[in-house]
Formats: C-alpha cells, sequence, structure tokens
C-alpha cells in the first residue's frame, strides 16, 4: 500500500511531541522512528495491554492523582496499540512533518520505547510542497501546546487534505469570488484616467510601506516615481504607464540598467500592447507589474472603495 491510498484509508491521527522540550526530534527524523520517553512504564505490561497495573504503578510509586495517572497510561496506550493506519504529525523547525509507524514496539537499553516509521517524516505534502506552519490552521497547530506527550487530531479531514496537497470546497469557493472580483476590477483600473492610476500606484506601494520621495529630477523627466523604503532602506524607481508597448518597456529597461544608484525598479501598466510573453524580464532588480497583479495589490491594500469612488 503507498502513502496515497494510506492516507485514504485512515481515520485517525494522533500528535506526538518527540521527547520534553522536543529532545528526540533530531534522532527521530534522521533514524525515522517515534520515540517516547515513559522509562519507568513496564514494556512488557504495555505489550500486554496491562493498563490497570501501570496506572497503579503511577498513583502507587509516582505518587499521581488517578485522573492523572489515567491521564499518562492513555497517552503510552496510544503508543502501544494504535495501528499502521494512524497518521502520525509532529511540528519541527517551523514545519508540519508527518508520517506511518509500523506497529511494532522496540524497547531500548535506556528504557525508551520507539516505533519505526514506514517510509520517512515528511515535511512535504503530496504535491511537494512545503508544510510551513505559517500556513497551517490554527485549528491544528494549536496541539502543540499541549501538556503531554500524545493526542488526538479533532479536525482529520483538514490535516488529510493538507497533506493531500488539495483545497477545502470552501476555500475553492472563496479563490473563484477573488478571481471574479479581480477580474472585474482590472476593468475599473482601466477606466481611471492616467492621474487617478498614477495615485492609486503610489497608493499601492505606501500601503507596502514604501514612502514617496518625488521625480527624479528635471534631467530625467521620464521616470514617475523615487520611494524609499525606512524598514529595508531600499531605494526604488517607479515607471507608470496607463498603456505601454515593448519598445517602450525595453526603453525603459535599458535606462534602468544604467541607474545604478537604485536598488530596484518597478515598471507599472495595466494595459501592455502586444503578446506578453515577450515582455521578457531578465533583470533581477526589476519587477514588472500588469493589470492582474496590480488589481491583486490594489485588492490587498484595500483600495477597492477608492478606485470605485474614482469611477462613479
Amino acid at each position: 500500500m503507498n502513502i496515497k491510498e494510506r492516507l485514504n484509508k485512515t481515520t485517525k491521527a494522533l500528535f506526538i511531541k518527540l521527547g520534553a522540550g522536543g529532545e528526540f526530534v533530531e534522532e527521530c527524523m534522521e533514524k525515522n522512528i517515534l520515540k517516547i520517553g515513559y522509562n519507568d512504564a513496564d514494556h512488557d505490561l504495555c505489550l500486554q495491554g496491562k493498563w490497570q497495573k501501570i496506572k497503579d504503578y503511577f498513583v502507587n510509586k509516582r505518587s499521581f492523582q488517578n485522573g492523572v495517572a489515567t491521564f499518562h497510561v492513555n497517552q503510552i496506550k496510544y503508543f502501544y496499540e494504535e495501528g499502521e493506519g494512524v497518521l502520525w504529525i509532529t511540528f519541527h523547525n517551523n514545519k508540519l512533518y508527518w508520517c506511518f509507524s509500523e506497529n511494532k514496539i522496540f524497547l531500548q537499553k535506556d528504557k525508551t520505547k520507539i516505533r519505526k516509521v514506514i517510509g520517512k517524516w515528511s515535511c512535504r505534502d503530496l504535491k511537494g510542497k512545503i508544510l510551513f506552519l505559517d500556513n497551517i490552521s490554527g485549528r491544528l497547530s494549536k496541539v502543540q501546546g499541549f501538556r503531554g506527550t500524545i493526542c488526538s487530531i479533532s479536525d482529520n479531514d483538514y490535516l488529510i487534505k493538507k497533506i493531500k496537497g488539495e483545497q477545502l470546497i470552501e476555500i475553492k469557493e472563496v479563490e473563484e469570488s477573488f478571481r471574479k472580483l479581480k477580474d472585474k476590477l482590472i476593468l475599473l483600473i482601466k477606466k481611471l484616467n492616467p492621474k487617478d492610476f498614477e495615485i492609486l500606484v503610489d497608493l499601492i506601494f505606501r500601503s507596502g510601506g514604501w514612502q514617496r520621495v518625488g521625480v527624479v529630477g528635471k534631467t530625467q523627466k521620464s521616470i514617475d516615481l523615487v520611494i524609499f523604503h525606512p524598514i529595508t532602506g531600499e531605494s526604488a524607481i517607479v515607471q507608470i504607464k496607463c498603456q505601454t508597448n515593448l519598445a517602450e518597456f525595453n526603453k525603459y529597461k535599458k535606462i534602468f540598467s544604467g541607474m545604478t544608484d537604485y536598488d530596484r525598479f518597478f515598471y507599472v501598466a495595466h494595459t501592455p500592447q502586444g503578446d506578453l510573453e515577450k515582455y521578457i524580464n531578465d533583470v533581477d532588480n526589476l519587477n514588472l507589474y500588469f493589470s492582474d497583479k496590480i488589481a491583486e495589490l490594489a485588492i490587498n491594500s484595500s483600495l477597492f472603495d477608492w478606485i470605485l469612488k474614482k469611477i462613479e
């Protein structure tokens, strides 16, 4: 059974904290194992499923309250009794890692317990995209705060779709709505007069933290904006065109190549003429923004209402 088939069949997922403070993480990733401590939990009793005796030990020898003892026994029980169809996850280096595991439990010399991973730990979805924590729903990532070792995952559907690289239907619907909004907004942006379009571009850059310095100067009237970013310390040139063509773009690209005092360049035009594939941007510090990107930035900058008022 391959990994995708396992994901399709799994109905249960568990989060495992690989050691206190993640002390087992590196070893587990390197050796492709699951590992827990509980060194004083008798391995043979665990294999035999004699959980009441394990609980009695915690109560009598470690002076745990009944509820606390049950809490720990349940986590050990997860490790010993869950089958190969269970999906295991953990978090490490700001990424989600996942795997399936073989059934057999091995006792180590230091009394820790391990299970071998089927295949290997992975921090990528089935399409090869890294599962960064920043892109994981808080409903799932909150399990990092679990104060024990192993706990169940409540939103299995979200987790499995994330690992398979599939989108929830709600996300698909929102993205389709966003695409339609962006297409409509492009039509409105193209109706802006040149002055209003320049103001829109200026507002977009301001929302991104850039500050307008002014025009380059009388000797370079063809350049529209000089901007500065106070955090990164970068200075940039912004050239704004309502309409443009390939020859004009190539002319400015050549101009930019000679302006070595600036860190970045932006060529912004809502209606480029001709085949867009011929607008080759082979300059590392040059950003080429056409209508699709402009509309996206306008939405992200909350300038939708501003555009509507200018067109009304």
